[in-house]
């Protein structure tokens, strides 16, 4: 498609150069300039498209006031995991619909090639007839010929009808085709007859091969009319003027219109001063290279303004893009200048929807926070310099949408030995007379779950309506939409970990007394081992394919694999090597969750994939994917964390990071925050827009580096009043 917009731009610029040789300078009689002219824009109108130049402006400093915005509710940045696949067969049987728009550059491929054939078959016909013949005094090559095209040259090749010529007339005419064999004109014919080819759409095209043929013939005419007189050689022109050619590569000698060329023999000559004339064309040239080669790019040193305060948390911003660049860690971030404050935003999954200069309304949640980027064994290689701020949703002033985050959220989630936990508050308990616990209800504000315990026989009153607290269970029921109802409370812990409900039963078939998960709990549940998958087509917009080495390759496909689907905008199958490569891919689980990546490379015989995303690189097994979903993880008997969007782990399992509401409990100190970084190794933990909660004791900052080893807690931007 960049190739046709790019023909577009070059079918303008020709409209601008020929609307000017017409306007200007067709009638002037400097034919050998005229004839430079039209060549020279024709080759410029390719050439000054293809161009990219950038010119820096110093943009002013804004001064911004947001009207009527909304309030925002904080939302997290949550990128989320795949969960457990199941296996599913190959069906060939595909639907696609065609794809019209995608069939344009194919069609104009299609027209342009056969038209460039036609033009061979052309030259080819006519390099038949110059076997045979006669050369002259002149080095013209002479080749007699009665049917067909006669009295025509093409470069040095000249053929001639004698029938009812006169020496004198046979004469003139060679002077005539002289002139095109010594000034190459030939040679424009061809060129033309290219660019005809490629621009077949382009109806001024045409009309710059008949101005090109009409300069050289007045070019020609005036020369030989020098020599006889133009009284002759306009009744020559008559004369002949009977004979037609429909053979495009030649210059018949009376093939342009007689009148005008009659005409321009008895015309003045224009006068040499109105040379200058061809100088007005400079303007033109670069009014059109600054319109199509010239980007201009509004800069700003943003070391001119300040950063933000640390204080802002949410909100919407309003202001113009000073810079978009590539992070160390590999992020993409943009500079907005927002009322004297610029901030970095990052900007990975849209960059290519904004430019510098853009004017936008970016809607953040949450403090900015420093990213680190960590080798294998926990050493950083790379980190941010300032704070980057995550967006939830960006527009247009007018309103048009760019970008928005999108969140799932779960009712519960699975651990390893399938029971269900969740993280929630209660909303409400119901007691009978003799204050055993007969109900729990408990709301997340998306979901709620019934605990019905009235067979438990349980008397506490550490719990409360609006405490938050932490659920394992088992057998619940979808009774209505986002209602969830289970007799199967496995136990119910407060957060931080200070009271509990268990169900001894239950807790001893899933756990151990230290808390560790059972995994021999699972009934039937064999020892999963590595074992092949195969894809399911479920459509595409275009399919080829290579059957003898059973390749195929499609366009905007979309592809069920095990218990995931597959979206990408281009995918090549290898089924023999079993491989699938996907670009521009986003891979969704069908109970929730995505991943996005602008390249993923499935091994089909293992059922392993690995997707790259700018430096970024992640290994996963479909098959264990399940671990990776289960977003409350036991990691020991003493630390335990959870996260209401996603948790991520590095290759070796050592750096843990969490996403979304996170909380990380060691003993009775809890922490939480919008992002948590769980070094395992280390046993350090850094948290971002953190709180800190151990016992009564309570503290808020910006960022909270802690050490789990010697329960030392570094603070930074701390109000210790809240």
């Amino acid at each position: 498609m960049e190739c046709l917009i790019y023909l577009l731009k070059v079918t303008a610029c020709t409209v601008f150069f020929f609307g000017f040789y017409m306007v200007v300078l067709g009638k002037l009689t400097f034919f050998k300039i005229n004839r430079f002219y039209l060549l020279a824009s024709l080759l410029l109108s390719f050439i000054i498209p293809a161009l990219r130049f950038e010119v820096k402006r110093e943009m002013p400093m804004l001064e911004t006031e947001l009207v009527g915005m909304p309030d925002l509710k904080p939302i997290q940045p949550a990128p989320v995991q795949l969960i457990q696949p199941i296996m599913v067969e190959y069906q060939p049987e595909v639907t696609s619909k065609i794809d019209w728009v995608g069939l344009i550059p194919y069609a104009y491929g299609a027209v342009a090639l056969l038209l460039l054939l036609i033009c061979l078959w052309r030259l080819f016909v006519l390099l038949k007839h110059t076997g045979s013949y006669t050369k002259n005094s002149n080095g013209l090559k002479l080749i007699t010929k009665t049917k067909g095209f006669t009295n025509c040259s093409f470069f040095n090749y000249v053929f001639i009808n004698a029938a009812g010529l006169s020496a004198t007339d046979l004469s003139v005419l060679l002077k005539h085709e002289q002139v095109h064999a010594r000034q190459y004109h030939s040679i424009d014919k061809i060129i033309l007859m290219v660019f005809k080819s490629v621009l077949w759409f382009n109806p001024i095209v045409y009309l710059y091969d008949k101005a090109l043929e009409q300069v050289h013939e007045y070019e020609a005419d005036e020369i030989t009319s020098a020599d006889y007189g133009s009284e002759a050689y306009a009744n020559l022109l008559l004369k002949l003027a009977i004979a037609k050619s429909d053979m495009p590569l030649i210059h018949n000698f009376v093939k342009s219109p007689i009148k005008d060329r009659i005409k321009m023999l008895f015309h003045s000559k224009t006068k040499n001063m109105k040379k200058l004339i061809y100088l007005l064309a400079l303007p033109v040239a670069v009014g059109l290279f600054w319109l199509f080669a010239v980007q201009v790019v509004y800069a700003q040193n943003i070391k001119e303004h300040k950063k933000p305060s640390k204080d802002f948390y949410k909100g919407a911003l309003k202001g113009k893009v000073l810079d978009i660049k590539k992070e160390a860690i590999g992020l993409y971030t943009f500079y907005l200048l927002s009322e004297g404050n610029v901030y970095p935003i990052e900007a990975t999954t849209f960059k290519e929807k904004i430019k510098v200069g853009d004017e936008l309304i970016v809607y953040i949640s949450a403090k900015g926070f420093n990213i680190k980027k960590t080798d294998k064994n926990g050493k950083v290689i790379a980190e941010t310099k300032e704070p980057i701020y995550n967006a939830t949703k960006v527009t247009t002033l007018t309103g048009s949408l760019i970008y928005e985050q999108k969140i799932e959220n779960h009712a519960f989630l699975y651990e390893a030995n399938k029971a269900r936990s969740a993280s929630s508050k209660i909303k409400t308990i119901k007691k009978d007379a003799n204050g055993k616990i007969e109900k729990i209800v408990l709301n997340d504000g998306f979901f709620t779950i019934n605990l019905n315990l009235q067979t438990q026989n349980i008397k506490d009153d550490n719990f409360k309506a609006g405490d938050q607290v932490l659920v394992k269970f088992i057998g619940e029921k979808l009774v209505a939409k986002n209602i969830y109802s289970t007799d199967k409370m496995i136990v119910l812990y407060s957060e931080p970990k200070k009271y509990l409900i268990k169900n001894e039963v239950l807790y001893n078939r899933f756990y151990f007394n230290d808390g560790k998960q059972k995994a021999a709990a699972i009934k039937n549940q064999p020892t999963e081992v590595a074992k092949p998958v195969m894809p399911k087509i479920i459509s595409f917009s275009k399919i080829t394919g290579d059957v003898q080495h059973k390749v195929s390759y499609m366009e905007n496909a979309v592809i069920d694999i095990v218990n995931c689907r597959l979206e990408a905008g281009y995918v090549e199958l290898d089924q023999l090597n079993g491989k699938m490569i996907a670009k521009n891919a986003v891979l969704k689980a069908k109970e929730g969750g995505s991943a996005t990546a602008k390249i993923i490379v499935f091994n089909l015989k293992d059922g392993s994939y690995r997707a790259e995303n700018g430096e970024g690189k992640l290994g996963v097994n479909i098959h264990d994917a399940v671990l990776e979903k289960d977003f409350l993880t036991k990691l020991n008997d003493k630390v335990e964390y959870v996260a209401n969007d996603s948790v991520k782990m590095s290759k070796d399992r050592f750096i843990i990071s969490l996403f979304g509401n996170a909380r990380l409990f060691y003993k009775e100190i809890r922490l939480s925050g919008a992002k948590i970084v769980y070094n395992k190794k280390d046993n350090t933990v850094l948290v971002s827009d953190a709180t800190m909660t151990s016992g009564d004791n309570k503290v808020k900052a910006d960022s909270l580096f802690f050490d789990i080893k010697t329960k030392k807690a570094k603070l930074y931007g701390a109000d210790l009043n809240r």
